[in-house]
């Protein structure tokens, strides 16, 4: 960060706030370049990242992305841990080395784009298209769990488990008290 002076700000002039306004940005800015962009667009490191896309429907969620000159094996996909993985290099074509350059625009070198998978999808069934310069990933939902639902009979439960602590003998109920687990199997038999 360059150190700038400081500047008292003067209400009475509105021309000096948007100077100070503007060199404040200009600094941001310039700062902001001088750290992040410059590493990042040399011509060793390669400074092609793909944007894309990202919808969905009921069905599936689709990421699309715009790959010029791309084929199928420049490209990798991966799904490790709910992430899904792009890798890919756009080679610089050497044609026209006789010729100077007066700037170059397109961008080259290796990239990885890697996105968080939500959960509920079928990773195994991810399929991917790359046609005319278009990657399109389709990744399929899974269908939603339908709730399970089962009958329950109602009974009278306590009229039971009199019925077979009377179908006991009366000493052998007392010699021996029932453990709840027996108590449990018993009133499993009664009702099924």
């Amino acid at each position: 960060m360059n150190i700038a002076k400081w500047e008292p700000q003067f209400i009475s002039n509105p021309q000096k706030h948007f100077t100070l306004l503007n060199r404040s940005v200009q600094r941001l800015f310039e700062d902001f370049d001088r750290n992040f962009f410059k590493p990042a667009l040399s011509p060793t490191q390669g400074s092609f990242i793909p944007a894309f896309d990202i919808n969905e429907d009921k069905e599936n969620l689709y990421f699309i992305a715009e790959l010029p000159g791309l084929e199928p094996d420049d490209v990798k996909l991966t799904v490790s841990e709910g992430v899904l993985s792009v890798r890919g290099i756009k080679k610089r074509k050497v044609e026209h080395q006789e010729r100077s350059f007066y700037k170059m625009e397109q961008s080259y070198g290796e990239f990885v784009r890697q996105f968080g998978l939500p959960e509920g999808i079928r990773e195994d069934d991810i399929q991917a298209d790359l046609k005319n310069g278009v990657l399109e990933i389709v990744v399929p939902k899974q269908e939603p769990s339908k709730p399970r639902e089962r009958e329950v009979k109602i009974g009278n439960v306590i009229h039971k488990a009199k019925e077979i602590l009377q179908s006991n003998s009366s000493d052998q109920a007392q010699a021996i008290p029932m453990s709840k687990t027996a108590m449990k199997e018993r009133l499993t038999e009664a009702t099924a």
